[in-house]
């Protein structure tokens, strides 16, 4: 063999050597992130009061059709008087929210499809979030239709069940 068949046959094993070496970064499994997630109090200019983290919310019924829930939390300051509050379900705001001394309440409304896009079914909960001095008491209602609380509860078991209540900053 001639002296630059050894040349040749050099430099193909060193770019062998780094394609291997880039290939195996490449297809490498590696969890990132890139950037962060923009949340609705980040964007609108909220402050978050309090975060109630519910898991699933556990809903009790006498008559299968009125389904509701109870839950105590540790007590915060809570002034409904002088500033504007609303509440948010899974990053969802709250409609005809209400607020007075003491007291937040509003209704969130998830609507749920099938596979073919159709609406299988409607939850509409109904959150009363009330402050005492030994603790806040946080109520949960929904009325059972269209199999309401079982989507629901399926909902729950892939995202969860966050309320928060959400100060708006004036700006």
């Amino acid at each position: 063999m001639k002296w630059y068949w050894y040349i040749v046959c050099a430099v193909l094993i060193v770019v062998g050597i780094f394609s291997s070496i880039e290939l195996v970064e490449m297809f490498n499994v590696a969890s990132k992130e890139y950037g962060t997630a923009i949340t609705i109090e980040t964007k609108n200019n909220y402050d978050e009061i309090a975060k109630y983290d519910f898991g699933t919310i556990g809903f009790e019924s006498d008559d299968y059709i009125n389904f509701s829930n109870v839950t105590t939390f540790a007590p915060i300051e809570f002034d409904g008087k002088d500033k504007d509050y609303i509440l948010l379900f899974n990053d969802q705001p709250a409609v005809n929210t209400v607020v007075t001394n003491g007291k937040v309440v509003g209704d969130v409304n998830l609507v749920f499809y099938g596979l073919e896009g159709e609406k299988v079914s409607k939850a509409e909960l109904h959150f009363v979030v009330e402050y005492f001095a030994s603790q806040t008491k946080v109520t949960t209602t929904i009325t059972n239709e269209n199999d309401s609380v079982a989507y629901l509860e399926t909902y729950m078991g892939i995202n969860g069940a966050i309320l928060k209540v959400v100060e708006r900053s004036a700006l």
